[in-house]
């Protein structure tokens, strides 16, 4: 049995490293934090105000309010450009090679905030429905 290319051995880890990557998507980060805060539906204010704490906005409403929080989960590193130079080879017979490169990262841009904007709204003293924003929404509240 012949051995494998030592190479495609490892483009192919690669390749299914990055489907698995895939799998932890913003859209199941959102479901999870649609499900977490569904312990919320039909909780009384008193009992959401005490975990949340003091919301930022409050508004009223006809029929009821909204209670606006904003979390903020850290800060997303600045993004960042990559150059490189390198490769090339010489030698005799094309067996012999050497190779060789450099390369340098820079930020492009700014880090930017990681925030959650999640709105209750309570309708007879309960919490009826919410809304929620941001790239910082995930299951830990």
């Amino acid at each position: 049995m012949r051995a494998m290319n030592p190479t495609l051995v490892a483009c192919a880890a690669l390749a299914f490293a990055a489907l698995g990557a895939g799998c932890a998507t913003p859209r199941s980060s959102s479901a999870a934090y649609e499900q977490a805060l569904s312990q919320w539906q039909g909780a009384p204010e008193d009992t959401l105000r005490a975990r949340w704490g003091t919301p930022v906005a409050e508004e009223q409403i006809g029929h009821g309010k909204w209670l606006t929080y904003v979390v903020n989960n850290g800060v997303a590193p600045a993004p960042t450009m990559s150059l490189s130079i390198g490769g090339f080879g010489f030698g005799g017979g094309g067996r012999t090679s050497v190779g060789g490169g450099v390369g340098v990262t820079t930020p492009v841009g700014q880090a930017a905030p990681v925030t959650c904007t999640t709105r209750f709204l309570v309708e007879n003293g309960k919490v009826s429905t919410w809304t929620f924003d941001g790239p910082g929404c995930g299951a830990a509240t």
